[in-house]
């Protein structure tokens, strides 16, 4: 459960917008639906929290918050730098720009497998929000998820 939980928050987790955002510290904040939060051990919680990543409270709900660097080079890309675990397993489509909405459609092959929709609006260089649909499965586990996210950049220099 622990890893379907952190595998599917990778997987929604889009870092950033498209050309029209600054380079930087970015703070990303991701709501999804989670029905209770498995126990996560200290070594592991510790370990991702070194990562940026913040873990919703136990229950319904809740949010994962992440830092994230986006380079010039990301920052001017055609579509979002997504997460490393996407990018890795992942094959982004369909790629569409429609005034500051961008859409993209994710094929993934690896510990999450299925298809995904990603909306995001860019609000300011400085702001954006995203919502991201996914249906298949993470690490043989069924998946159909939507979340959300909120990026705000933070400051021109990476921590």
């Amino acid at each position: 459960m622990q890893k379907l939980l952190i595998a599917t928050a990778c997987l929604a987790l889009p870092l950033a917008v498209s050309a029209a955002i600054k380079p930087g510290q970015w703070q990303i904040t991701t709501r999804m639906p989670l029905p209770v939060m498995p126990q996560i051990p200290d070594e592991q919680l510790e370990q991702m929290q070194q990562m940026g990543i913040t873990l919703p409270a136990a229950g319904k709900g809740g949010n994962v918050t992440v830092k994230a660097c986006v380079s010039p080079q990301d920052a001017g890309g055609d579509y979002p730098p997504l997460d490393e675990n996407v990018k890795r397993n992942c094959k982004v489509q369909d790629v569409r720009h429609n005034g500051p909405r961008t859409t993209l459609k994710v094929l993934c092959d690896g510990d999450v497998t299925g298809t995904g929709d990603v909306e995001i609006v860019t609000i300011s260089p400085e702001r954006y929000t995203s919502s991201f649909h996914v249906v298949g499965s993470v690490q043989g586990f069924p998946v159909d998820m939507s979340s959300t996210a909120e990026g705000r950049w933070v400051s021109a220099s990476c921590k």
